[in-house]
């Protein structure tokens, strides 16, 4: 008989790839959504969880989006994925589960580390300012992880994902992150003709982007392990602001220029995760190229760039 696993974002950009992954290991995956299992009530989290039974939990939900809603948005980032994971962890403990998998991000990482971030790193100092609220619930997710792992045995999974890329993104303003964000504004000054595609910064900053089926079939890999500490997910691949601009308009046929706006700031100006502990436990690493990575997510995004557009 499969285990069955419940996975959360089951329709979100990282988490649909995730359950696909799930699904192709052989998994039975339930992947409950509203109305009937509402992320921020106890007890709809509660019953469904009590319903399914699962052996395994998988959380990569999350209320996220680019360095707008970081900044607009603080307090809704912090409330709604501390209050998803607390719920999530609580009526797991019930049944209770063997396994929770807590989705993070690299955004956990204190805003002053040199060079790539190493898992040591991971509690060495403060947040960068611009991310705090929204890096410090995957801390959270960590603390509760292990507070639960202590009391009722729950082996917790502390996978930090670098920036992910990849089909159904959302590639609007307010909530895209780099990559999509350069896919719209490149793919849209073809559609309209422009000449010039200004950027902000120098385009000296580097950092680090994983496809997102690879980041998934990683997390899959991961969740067939005990191993329960913090584990960097990436490539750890350093790529420059102003190199990925020029790829991606490559890529999506721009034949303008490719400007900068100097005088906006460029941000902490490295940002790679070390990934040695990842193929040590995992065995693994990313098998996409960035450059085969951007093609087959731009491809998509033109040829669903309606949709893609309309999505908030």
């Amino acid at each position: 008989m499969a285990t069955v696993v419940l996975q959360t974002g089951g329709r979100g950009f990282f988490g649909r790839r995730i359950a696909e992954k799930i699904r192709e290991a052989g998994y039975e995956l339930v992947t409950p959504d509203l109305p009937d299992f509402n992320l921020m009530d106890y007890a709809s989290v509660e019953k469904a969880v009590k319903d399914i039974g699962p052996e395994i939990v998988v959380h990569p939900a999350a209320y996220y989006g680019g360095l707008g809603i970081c900044m607009r948005e603080p307090a809704n980032l912090f409330y709604k994925n501390v209050i998803m994971t607390a719920n999530l962890l609580e009526a797991s403990s019930k049944i209770p589960i063997k396994r929770f998998v807590s989705v993070g991000s690299a955004c956990a990482y204190p805003g002053n580390v040199v060079g790539d971030m190493k898992e040591d790193d991971f509690w060495a100092g403060a947040l960068h300012p611009s991310v705090e609220a929204y890096g410090f619930t995957k801390k959270v997710q960590q603390v509760g992880g292990r507070a639960y792992q202590r009391q009722y045995g729950t082996i917790g999974q502390y996978p930090q994902i670098t920036n992910l890329y990849g089909e159904n993104d959302v590639f609007t303003e307010y909530r895209s992150h780099v990559v999509a964000a350069l896919i719209k504004r490149y793919a849209d000054a073809v559609a309209s003709g422009a000449d010039q595609v200004m950027n902000w910064g120098t385009g000296s900053a580097v950092r680090e982007f994983m496809y997102t089926h690879d980041g998934a079939e990683a997390i899959v890999k991961l969740m067939e392990t005990d191993f329960d500490d913090t584990i960097n997910i990436g490539t750890g691949i350093g790529t420059t602001i102003k190199e990925l601009a020029t790829l991606i308009a490559e890529l999506t046929g721009f034949e303008g220029e490719v400007a900068w706006d100097t005088d906006k700031p460029d941000g902490v100006p490295r940002k790679v995760l070390d990934v040695s502990r990842m193929r040590e436990v995992l065995n693994w690493e990313p098998p996409t190229s960035l450059r085969e990575g951007l093609k087959k997510t731009i491809d998509w995004y033109l040829a669903n760039k309606e949709e893609a557009d309309a999505r908030q």
